[in-house]
């Protein structure tokens, strides 16, 4: 007799220890079904832009080019730099200056005209101006002066000081570029 005893003491310790298991799983059930069930899904299209945009405005009056960049973004800020194509034969002969000469700033180093100042969203640059003294013998309208524009994003260092990082640089030649590639 002990040992049905002892064996039915044994069933039941296990049957209550089982018992006992299967609430707590079943307690904890609701939890683990909502983690193990929980999606997300979404319709429709956004498009989000991250980077800065600018626009040129380019409007020759007398032979003298007047460039002036937009910042068409709503919320982002940019650093803003343009370079001047022409003919070699037309270099010596064009004459580029600021309407203020504080703002635009030459670089030797790589050709560009660096506008000086951040450019806030919304803003737009002053005019950089492009005199065009055409040769003698030459029709004014046989030659092309080509302008292109770039923008960076401003970036802060650990003392909140601005800087440009023109490694990362939006222009509209590159998307230019990406769209023709795709064309064959």
């Amino acid at each position: 007799m002990e040992k049905t005893k002892t064996g039915r003491m044994r069933n039941r310790i296990i049957a209550l220890s089982a018992a006992a298991f299967c609430m707590i799983m079943a307690a904890s059930v609701k939890e683990a079904a909502a983690y193990f069930t929980t999606y997300v899904s979404a319709g429709g299209s956004h498009v989000v832009n991250l980077g800065s945009q600018t626009k040129i405005d380019e409007d020759v009056k007398n032979m003298v080019k007047q460039i002036s960049v937009e910042n068409t973004s709503q919320i982002n800020d940019c650093y803003v730099r343009v370079k001047v194509f022409c003919g070699d034969w037309l270099k010596d002969n064009l004459k580029i200056f600021g309407e203020d000469n504080d703002l635009w700033k030459y670089s030797q180093q790589d050709d560009y005209w660096y506008y000086g100042p951040i450019l806030l969203a919304g803003e737009r640059t002053k005019i950089l101006n492009v005199k065009i003294e055409v040769p003698e013998g030459l029709d004014k309208d046989s030659f092309n002066v080509v302008v292109i524009q770039e923008c960076a994003p401003v970036i802060y260092d650990e003392a909140g000081n601005p800087s440009a990082d023109w490694n990362t640089v939006y222009s509209d030649w590159n998307e230019a570029q990406r769209e023709g590639a795709g064309e064959s």
